[in-house]
């Protein structure tokens, strides 16, 4: 399956290039996504439910006995950057709020079921090169031969969360959970994250306890947090 595109269709045959704008290709790899989603959880008749923009997660996989044993599954996408001689620099993806459900694992809000209900985690990530001098405008469904995809060297990897979560935030001051930061994708396909040997649970209590500020937080890493649980067991 080739993961790249072009842009919008109209129904008069008109193509609007897609541009480099990080949330529109974000949605793409997730529409790319959803038909491969389908087609692997069919021999297993799990219901695939889609959530809108902001809810977690962006497709809930529930079994078709009804046992709340869901599969949350996220589609993440980043791009690559480059410093100035030219070497990649490192890369992560932001993997939701530590400041919502994680708190209330038995609400709803922002999530599409309470997050008790979801026995697994998991990521499709992707990973881009931005396509330089992608044209504005509009073209002809005649000449699409003509557009550039905005984004090309598509590599991914599918990851249960835990074990690709990092121990900082994943952009500026928002309260996003980062993933660990690296220039080699093949260490987020492996799982060699931070909590990996520790499990979701010990994940989940670093994040959920987590202080947005920095002069209020009890832990900045995570052995800090495990010295820190110990006193307050």
């Amino acid at each position: 399956m080739t993961w790249e595109a072009l842009g919008f269709l109209t129904t008069n045959d008109q193509v609007y290039p897609f541009g480099t704008d990080t949330k529109v290709l974000s949605t793409v790899f997730e529409v790319l996504t959803a038909p491969v989603i389908q087609e692997i959880v069919k021999d297993k008749n799990y219901i695939v439910e889609g959530a809108v923009q902001t809810v977690y997660p962006d497709f809930t996989l529930t079994p078709p006995d009804g046992r709340l044993a869901r599969i949350a599954l996220d589609i993440k996408t980043t791009y690559r950057s480059f410093n100035r001689q030219g070497r990649l620099e490192p890369f992560r993806y932001t993997l939701g709020s530590y400041t919502s459900f994680l708190r209330s694992p038995g609400a709803n809000k922002n999530i599409q079921y309470p997050y008790n209900q979801y026995q697994h985690h998991w990521v499709i990530g992707f990973l881009y090169t931005r396509t330089k001098g992608v044209s504005a405008k509009t073209y002809r469904r005649s000449e699409m031969d003509q557009l550039t995809s905005p984004y090309h060297d598509v590599e991914y990897f599918v990851q249960e969360k835990y074990k690709i979560t990092g121990v900082s935030p994943g952009s500026g001051n928002t309260a996003n959970i980062g993933s660990f930061p690296t220039r080699d994708i093949n260490e987020l396909r492996a799982g060699n994250g931070p909590f990996a040997k520790h499990g979701k649970e010990i994940c989940d209590e670093y994040w959920r306890h987590y202080v947005k500020t920095k002069n209020d937080r009890p832990y900045s890493n995570l052995d800090e947090f495990l010295a820190w649980r110990r006193q307050h067991q």
